[in-house]
Parts: C-alpha cells; sequence; structure tokens
C-alpha cells in the first residue's frame, strides 16, 4: 500500500513538472518567438490603448499659427484642427480612419517614433504616452483664410505659391470637409457624389485646353521655332474640339501676331505648330513643365497619364490625353516667373528632431531649365498687366459633352513677381469667375 501511494506520487510530480515545462515552453514561445507578432496585432488592446494615448505633434503654418495639435487627458486625446476646411492642405488623423495628407507623409515625425530601444524600453515600463515632435509647413493661415473665402461655393482648386522659391502659401479644394468632424461625417463624405474627401488641388486631373499656351510658346519660342513679334495667318480661324467649334476668345487684330495670339485664347496658330513639332517633342515640353510627373510634395497627388501627347492637333490645344491637376500647373507657371527654371515644390519648411531642435528641410529635385530665361520672359512680358498683375485666363472644354472649366493664371506683382496662382473651376461658363477668384487672393497676399 505504501508503495502505491509513493508510486502515484511519484507519478503526480513528474506529471506536474512535465506540465511547468509546458508552461515555460509555452511562456517563452508567446513571449519571445511570437511576442513581437502579437504586440503588433491590429487587435491587441495594448497597442490599441497606446495608439490612443500618442499625443501628436503640432502642424504649424511658417509663422507658428497652429494648424493641427492634440489636446485633452493624457488617456484621452483629441486631434483638433483650429482653421475650419484645413483637410486638403494638411490632411486628417483619426484612430478610425487612418491619416492622409501631411499627417501620413509626417506619421513617424508626428507620432514621435523613434529607434532608441531605451526610450521605448523606459515608456512601456513607466506607461507613458508617446509624444510626438512638431513640423512647420509654408502655409500661411491668413492666406488660407483668404482663399477659402474668394473660392467660397465654387467647385475646384487654388494654389497660391510665394516665389522665387515656390513655398505653397495656401492650398485649397472645394468641396472639402472639416477634419475635427471626420469621424461622424466619415460615410457621409465617402458617399457624397461630389467628393469632398478628393483633393481637388493635388488629385483633380483637369484637361488643361489653352492654359498651356503660355508654356507651349516659351518653349517654341526657345528652340527658336517662331518669334513672338511674327505675324500670324488666319489666327481667327475656327477649329473642331470634340465636334464643337473653337475660336479666339476676343477677337485679335487683322494682322495678328503671337503676342495678339496668346492675348486673345486662340486655338488655330497652335495648331499649325504640329508642322514643326512632333509628338515626342510636345511630350518633353510637358515633361520640362513638370506636367507629367508627380509633384514631391506630402499629399496624395494623381499619377500623370502613361501617353500625354495621341493626337498631337488636339494636345497643342490641350484638348488630348494629357491631365493636370492645379498643383503641377502651379509648378510650372512658377517656373516662367523664374526665367525658365523649373523648381520644386515645397509644403514642409521644418521638422523638429528628437532634441527639439528644427532642422530645416531641403526640397527635391533640384530647379532644371524648363525653357531658356529669354523665352520665359518675353511671354511673361506679353502677358495682359490689369491692376498691376500678369494673367492668363482661359476656358477649356472638359470632355464631349461640352462642359467647361475654367483657369486663371496669375503673377503679382507685375513687374518682379512674388506670388503665383492658380485656379481651376469645374463646371464654369464665364472666363471671369476664375479670374474673380485668382485676382482676389492676389490682392489679399500682395496687398494691393
Amino acid at each position: 500500500m505504501e508503495e502505491m501511494r509513493r508510486t502515484r506520487i511519484s507519478h503526480l510530480s513528474i506529471g506536474l513538472l512535465l506540465g511547468y515545462l509546458l508552461i515555460a515552453v509555452a511562456l517563452v514561445y508567446w513571449t519571445v518567438g511570437r511576442g513581437t507578432a502579437l504586440a503588433e496585432r491590429p487587435d491587441n488592446p495594448r497597442r490599441v490603448e497606446d495608439e490612443l494615448r500618442i499625443r501628436r505633434g503640432q502642424i504649424l503654418d511658417r509663422n507658428n499659427a497652429v494648424l493641427a495639435e492634440t489636446m485633452g487627458p493624457v488617456d484621452d486625446p483629441e486631434r483638433v484642427y483650429p482653421v475650419p476646411n484645413i483637410g486638403p492642405a494638411v490632411g486628417y488623423y483619426t484612430f478610425r480612419y487612418g491619416t492622409s495628407g501631411v499627417e501620413e507623409g509626417y506619421d513617424a515625425v508626428l507620432r514621435g517614433d523613434s529607434d532608441d530601444v531605451w526610450e521605448a524600453f523606459w515608456r512601456e515600463n513607466l506607461h507613458a504616452a508617446q509624444t510626438g515632435r512638431d513640423i512647420r509647413l509654408t502655409l500661411n493661415v491668413t492666406w488660407q483664410r483668404a482663399a477659402e473665402a474668394v473660392l467660397g461655393d465654387s467647385q475646384g482648386a487654388v494654389v497660391l505659391l510665394a516665389l522665387p522659391d515656390a513655398t505653397i502659401g495656401a492650398l485649397s479644394s472645394h468641396p472639402g470637409y472639416d477634419p475635427n468632424r471626420l469621424d461622424e461625417d466619415f460615410e457621409a463624405l465617402v458617399a457624397d457624389e461630389q467628393a469632398p474627401l478628393l483633393n481637388r488641388a493635388s488629385q483633380g486631373q483637369y484637361q488643361p485646353g489653352l492654359a498651356l499656351q503660355p508654356f507651349v510658346l516659351a518653349a517654341a519660342a526657345g528652340q527658336n521655332l517662331l518669334a513672338l513679334e511674327e505675324t500670324v495667318a488666319d489666327a481667327n480661324r475656327p477649329v473642331q474640339v470634340h465636334g464643337l467649334e473653337r475660336q479666339c476668345a476676343t477677337a485679335p487684330p487683322q494682322e495678328a501676331t503671337w503676342v495678339d495670339v496668346l492675348q486673345n485664347n486662340c486655338p488655330y496658330p497652335m495648331q499649325t505648330l504640329a508642322r514643326s513639332l512632333s509628338e515626342a517633342e510636345l511630350a518633353a515640353i510637358f515633361a520640362g513643365f513638370g506636367l507629367t510627373e508627380q509633384p514631391q510634395v506630402p499629399l496624395t497627388v494623381a499619377s500623370p497619364p502613361a501617353e500625354p501627347v495621341v493626337d498631337l492637333e488636339a494636345a497643342l490645344v490641350g484638348q488630348d490625353a494629357l491631365t493636370v491637376t492645379p498643383l503641377q500647373m502651379a509648378r510650372a507657371w512658377a517656373a516662367l516667373a523664374n526665367g525658365g527654371m523649373l523648381p520644386p515644390l515645397q509644403l514642409v519648411s521644418a521638422v523638429q528632431d528628437g532634441s527639439g531642435v528644427w532642422q530645416a528641410v531641403t526640397p527635391e529635385p533640384e530647379p532644371v531649365a524648363a525653357v531658356p530665361a529669354p523665352a520665359a520672359e518675353a511671354v511673361l512680358a506679353a502677358l495682359p498687366r490689369p491692376e498691376g498683375y500678369r494673367e492668363y485666363a482661359t476656358l477649356a472644354l472638359a470632355g464631349p459633352e461640352g462642359n467647361r472649366n475654367g483657369w486663371y493664371l496669375g503673377l503679382a506683382p507685375a513687374g518682379e513677381p512674388r506670388y503665383a496662382v492658380v485656379v481651376v473651376l469645374e463646371n464654369s461658363e464665364n472666363l471671369f469667375e476664375a479670374q474673380r477668384v485668382g485676382r482676389a487672393l492676389l490682392r489679399v497676399v500682395s496687398g494691393g
């Protein structure tokens, strides 16, 4: 009997040891072998809790006005955007729907992610909230509010650049959204046929129409294919575009020159350039002005068409395969104002490092020559100069239905431009609507 009792105790002890061994192996497996994977699972309650407690850094404008900040108690912080409808320019952050725009492009900085193992160790063991670093944008909150105001209820976009550095001073897209209410409104925004979540400034792809005219003429002049003072035959001759007849927007003189063609938005002389340019050469002009590449800014940007030129004559009046965003057009427009040099766009000017010291951000790529300086200057000199601005405005067909988009390209002041603005208004039948928006914004920023 005693022997049996000892045997049972021995078996029990062995069973307990095996159980403890299995538990130890399981602990090693789940903490060492699978620990990282478990910690990174999106449904890990600890990870969710840590994510919700992150105090993201501030997003500031060029004068340190707050555009986005995290407020509220440590255990329940809230992302707040003091400027209404700032979403297209800054983006958004919500735990439920993620990030977009600058919030996405600089997510690691704003979260405060770090490769410092000891920092992560002490934060985890002290249960301290992760704190992000600040970034400074080139936006000016005053200009941003002005862009919103002048655009009003119109559907379209505005891009304002400060020259010569091509820093983005304002960027507006309508209809837009309030990032403070994204959690409440997201489903309705997605379902809205007007696409308020689409950033029309960087994602809206529009046929440029004769808004391409200043760039094509500058390139043609730079290649000695024409001289702006030369006379042009049949300047007001009609052309067929999508089955519709187009002529000059305003009547040119009887003895018209290329300057008159530019000032009166005449399509027929543009098509005659097909005798001097090939499809490949025109595609190279578009590429030289950055119209076939994505601007390197921390925003969601549209992909350019794979083949910008299919029908040469249609492409010369901007009604072919090439579609452009207002951001691309603003960069090309800045090139004419910068003596033909295509500048990189800049939206983020500085970022805090781990010590809180501001580090300047260098825009990329380096400026490159789009056209020779004399050609760029000659085209600018030929543009109208009302109210102290240099400007170009046109209506472009938007597909075979005959809808039109209004384009406005403006520079201020006329003598030595310091600001460039590009406006596109969708479904516009009035050439002066986009012009009114652009002039009003230039008036604000230039103090005119």
